[in-house]
């Protein structure tokens, strides 16, 4: 459920957002919604997006002040309610629901720096910058202008945070790390973590390889919850613009990803591969080390990439298959104990013996 309260917006604040993706059709442009609801739950102060013909019902007769309907759906003319119509719901609430968000109503330092913050005396601190409490900032770390840094988050020396990029409180960013503007990155990511390196000895031991590299993230990049993002070995790992990730994502060291990909929970990549631009990976997908992925491709869940993808399409399972095959072996294999069972019958009939 999405709501926030005290927020008030009115119809006419939706139509001067002057969005391509919403179209002010009819109604009052004083039509007031103080919420966001679901229309199973909406009252006469929420805002609704509706994508159905029952759902807009639903929400005619709970009398919702502000309906977002699919331009699919006929909007009636005898309703009260402010209609807007959106060729894609989802693009519609992403155009209103950053009206309702609350989000920095968390961070109570915005745009001041709390008196328990750290910052070296070789920082530099843009204008604007929000500094919670116990955050540290390392000697010559750079935070653009209108930069948030969450409570207890890290910033180590000669890192840089672009303008206006968010770093959820408990966030660590490793040094010499770059991240880009508008950002947004979510708690207990870690970013510029060791890459994972190890040479045997004669003796059987392991002995670290040093990570002497750093993480390039480019702008409008966003990170869940518990991501690691491993520094390079010796150059750099990276991160396009516009690329998203779901929480408890892990790009391991020397990785380059292109722009604008997004990458569903729990999805790991091995150190050295490289993705192109415009990608979709479901949840659990892994990709091996030393792979090249090209442009816009996508791997259903829990999929494996153990080869070279070059040709854009759909691809799932593992080993790794064109989508529909890959479907057709999943539900082939349902069949796996009857199949045997009819083999075993049929040796037996023939009277035939394990060889």
């Amino acid at each position: 459920m999405l709501a926030r309260g005290i927020t008030m917006i009115t119809a006419e604040v939706i139509k001067e957002l002057n969005s391509s993706d919403l179209n002010f059709v009819s109604g009052p442009l004083s039509a007031v919604a103080s919420k966001v609801l679901p229309p199973e739950q909406c009252d006469s102060e929420s805002l609704v997006f509706v994508s159905k013909p029952d759902q807009l019902a639903l929400a005619i007769s709970a009398q919702a002040p502000i309906i977002v309907a699919h331009k699919s759906l006929t909007v009636p003319t005898d309703s009260k309610a402010a209609f807007f119509t959106a060729g894609s719901v989802q693009l519609g609430m992403a155009a209103i629901l950053p009206l309702f968000d609350g989000k920095m109503n968390r961070f109570n330092q915005a745009t001041k720096i709390h008196p328990t913050a750290v910052v070296h005396e070789t920082a530099h601190l843009g204008k604007n910058v929000g500094l919670g409490p116990y955050v540290v900032i390392g000697e010559h770390a750079k935070i653009g202008d209108g930069a948030t840094i969450g409570a207890h988050t890290v910033v180590e020396s000669h890192a840089e945070i672009g303008d206006h990029t968010l770093l959820h409180p408990h966030v660590f960013v490793g040094s010499h790390c770059v991240l880009g503007s508008h950002c947004e990155i979510h708690p207990h990511t870690t970013i510029g973590s060791d890459g994972f390196a190890f040479a045997m000895q004669k003796d059987g031991s392991q002995k670290k390889i040093p990570q002497i590299g750093r993480v390039i993230i480019g702008n409008n990049v966003e990170l869940g919850a518990n991501c690691a993002i491993d520094r390079a070995a010796l150059t750099e790992t990276r991160i396009g613009n516009g690329t998203k990730m779901d929480n408890f994502c892990h790009i391991a060291h020397n990785v380059i990803i292109g722009e604008n990909n997004v990458m569903a929970a729990k999805f790991s990549i091995a150190g050295s591969s490289k993705i192109g631009n415009n990608c979709m990976f479901g949840g659990e997908v892994a990709i091996s080390d030393h792979i090249t992925v090209g442009d816009r491709i996508v791997i259903a869940g829990r999929g494996a990439v153990t080869y070279n993808l070059t040709e854009p399409g759909q691809y799932g399972g593992y080993p790794l298959e064109p989508l529909r095959d890959a479907l057709k072996t999943l539900t082939n294999k349902t069949h796996l104990t009857r199949l045997r069972k009819d083999v075993s019958r049929v040796i037996k009939h023939l009277g035939l013996k394990d060889e």
